[in-house]
């Protein structure tokens, strides 16, 4: 179970990120490194799930705190980038996580409700490069 520090640590990346994303501004280490331990293809509580195909077909990239660019990360356990690369999501998360098509939270921005889940729109899919939460 998360602490509240480490809850307040989001708040405060969201906080950065939705500024960062209204200035136009990337933000620098938008993770923290706790966060790497989360990003082991299990979509668990308090984390959003970007699969890579259609209808949660796996792997998936699950993510507890935003991050700015996926062009380094991949599917836990394979070779495959998860930038540009995802078809369906899940947010498990109590926080309202949005998914962009651009690095630093720019391009199309769309959100996915807490508890929401789905396929992708044509808009999205195969293009999420970025993506924070609120």
């Amino acid at each position: 179970m998360r602490t509240n520090l480490m809850r307040q640590l989001r708040r405060t990346v969201a906080t950065g990120a939705a500024i960062a994303a209204l200035g136009g501004i990337g933000m620098v280490g938008a993770g923290s490194a706790s966060a790497a331990t989360h990003k082991n293809g299990v979509v668990e509580v308090g984390e959003l799930g970007l699969y890579y195909l259609s209808n949660y077909g796996t792997p998936v990239f699950d993510l507890y705190v935003s991050n700015s660019d996926f062009s380094n990360d991949y599917f836990p356990g394979t070779t495959i980038r998860a930038d540009n690369n995802t078809e369906s999501d899940w947010n498990r998360d109590t926080y309202t996580w949005w998914v962009c098509t651009g690095y630093s939270y720019g391009g199309s921005c769309g959100y996915i409700s807490p508890g929401g889940y789905g396929n992708l729109s044509s808009t999205y899919k195969n293009t999420v490069s970025s993506a924070y939460f609120s």
